[in-house]
């Protein structure tokens, strides 16, 4: 998905970016080709693992989840589902911890850019830069824009925090994670959350209805040129 674009990464970044945040490609069956994007926790435990198909255009096409997969593979193949997997449906929450979130104690001290979609956290860490430095940014994702909570945030406890909602008609999206984010900070003392509003003061409003996001604007550039501008501002 990182080199279908009009600006190809070099092959050091992808490699990077795919060990920094663990993505994977499913190698046999029905989702063969896809990606496979891991929520890990603080402590490195794998709560869940989104499995993503994209075209030649970089949309997605198919969505799924791993936990998924193997259950409908076993139960095709009549065999009994492993123990873990049957504890684990009987969890009300799948996506319970941030896409990126065991990178916290790596990185303690940089700020936190929040997304939607994983995919948006990934070609923010490739425009943006890597956490190199502590002022650099580090790109997590709630997995959806219902998925914004306490629960998920409580890892992100005395940081500042960015967040950049997806477009949405008349702004719903924006409105709720504004309203969101209040909440949620009064009750996190310490953390320091702010909403931008730059996609939501300058898109179209023909984007606003398609619900695109910044990495729906980020891929247009050369991000050659992109990171040069960020280290010219630090």
């Amino acid at each position: 998905m990182l080199s279908r674009i009009a600006f190809p990464f070099e092959v050091k970044d992808i490699e990077r970016v795919i060990a920094l945040y663990h993505l994977g490609t499913v190698q046999h069956g029905y989702r063969k080709g896809a990606v496979t994007l891991p929520f890990i926790d603080v402590n490195g435990n794998v709560r869940a693992v989104q499995v993503k198909h994209f075209n030649h255009h970089n949309h997605t096409t198919a969505t799924d989840f791993l936990h998924s997969i193997i259950e409908k593979h076993n139960t095709q193949n009549n065999k009994p589902l492993p123990e873990w997997l049957e504890a684990y449906k009987r969890n009300e929450m799948k996506v319970s911890c941030l896409f990126g979130e065991h990178l916290l104690r790596q990185y303690p001290h940089n700020p936190i850019a929040l997304v939607e979609a994983p995919k948006t956290a990934i070609y923010g860490t490739l425009y943006f830069g890597f956490p190199e430095q502590p002022e650099d940014l580090l790109w997590l994702a709630v997995y959806n824009l219902s998925s914004l909570n306490l629960g998920k945030c409580m890892a992100l406890k005395s940081r500042s925090v960015c967040l950049f909602p997806d477009l949405s008609k008349d702004g719903k999206a924006f409105d709720l994670w504004s309203n969101k984010s209040t909440e949620i900070q009064k009750q996190l003392p310490g953390t320091y959350f702010q909403v931008s509003d730059l996609l939501e003061e300058h898109a179209p409003l023909q984007d606003k209805e398609q619900g695109k996001d910044i990495a729906d604007y980020l891929i247009k550039q050369d991000w050659r040129l992109f990171r040069n501008k960020q280290r010219k501002r630090v």
